[in-house]
């Protein structure tokens, strides 16, 4: 098998703790270069990995060796980067969210398109246990028809936050700005939950209206939002996510996602812990008897950045469409936008005029 090699850009919190552990242990993908503004943050990644670091992006794009680059910057920054890579003839692998609003993520995929070079955006969660099991049972109609689903992201981010992430790896008040970061927690944490229920059931959503704010925390960007979607199908969704709020006492284990059907529901816990989903039928099935809830114990038999990532590099190598998509990143972007301009007019938001 063959192998490609990766230029990073961005060598902050999430590429150090995260994406460059699971380019290493990738057995198709090797770190070829690191390049960050921050000199002693492309230093430090660049040791580590015993690769060349560099602060000018130029000079990583000009590297021949270089397959594809990874973009891990502040989000305004992920369309200019991904274009300028594709005009230079490499792949683009770039975090959530793939830009910041709908026209940066066509000028991305019509970039790369006209370049002949892939394009995809970081939804690991897909490759996680749960989110597996959760799309084989939708898939084989084991919870019937889909009328409803309900994401929930309550989290209180530290102050700390807002100017160096969780870790302050690296100091910058972008998270704070709407014009940089896009928005709050719905853009930043729960545009991942949007994807990989997208990915579960194959619904597309229609319409959407929301109602944000920001409450209790010194920044430009919601820390509090209710979204309403109506999807293609006729089913009802709820985002409810906050920065500011707490999701209750109690283990991680009984809040998460939720899905519900004509046949049966089934709950996703937290996809960062323990791998397992709850499931409530209406008739016996071959996990208990119906009118109960009852748990199904799942196992990890990888890591998901990792597996995501080989499977964005065969894809690449084999001259096919990545697994997740420049278009899947848009997606997951459009109820993003529309539940911003939604809350903006205090009206609903018709996806059609983003299509």
């Amino acid at each position: 098998m063959g192998k490609l090699r990766v230029g990073v850009v961005g060598c902050g919190e999430i590429t150090s703790k995260a994406t460059a552990p699971a380019f290493e242990e990738a057995k198709n993908v090797e770190i070829g270069m690191v390049m960050d503004v921050v000199e002693w943050a492309a230093r430090d990644l660049g040791e580590k990995y015993n690769v060349p670091y560099t602060t000018s992006l130029d000079e990583l794009l000009s590297n021949r060796e270089i397959d594809f680059v990874y973009i891990a910057t502040p989000h305004y920054l992920h369309a200019p980067i991904a274009i300028k890579a594709a005009k230079a003839g490499k792949h683009v692998l770039v975090e959530k969210p793939i830009a910041v609003d709908l026209k940066q993520a066509d000028e991305m995929i019509s970039e790369c398109r006209k370049n002949g070079v892939k394009l995809s955006v970081c939804f690991p969660l897909r490759y996680k246990p749960q989110i597996q099991k959760a799309k084989e049972l939708v898939d084989k109609g084991f919870l019937g028809d889909i009328i409803g689903v309900r994401i929930v992201n309550l989290m209180v981010k530290p102050a700390s936050y807002w100017m160096g992430g969780y870790t302050g790896r690296i100091k910058s008040d972008w998270r704070t700005s709407k014009e940089k970061s896009g928005g709050g927690v719905l853009i930043m944490n729960s545009i991942h939950d949007i994807d990989y229920i997208r990915y579960i059931t194959g619904l597309e959503a229609e319409r959407v209206y929301s109602e944000y704010d920001t409450f209790l925390t010194p920044v430009e960007v919601e820390d509090f939002i209710n979204v309403l979607i109506r999807y293609e199908n006729g089913a009802i969704g709820l985002i409810e996510a906050s920065s500011c709020i707490d999701k209750g006492p109690g283990p991680w284990e009984i809040y998460g996602d939720s899905i519900y059907g004509s046949k049966a529901q089934l709950v996703i816990p937290n996809p960062y812990g323990e791998p397992f989903l709850w499931i409530f039928t209406r008739n016996p099935t071959e996990y208990g008897e119906a009118g109960k809830w009852h748990k199904i114990p799942l196992e990890s038999k990888y890591n998901a950045l990792t597996r995501f990532v080989e499977e964005f590099a065969e894809a690449v190598l084999a001259g096919k469409e990545p697994p997740v998509t420049g278009e899947d990143g848009r997606r997951a972007l459009e109820i993003v936008v529309a539940a911003y301009e939604s809350g903006l007019k205090k009206a609903p938001v018709d996806l059609s005029n983003y299509r």
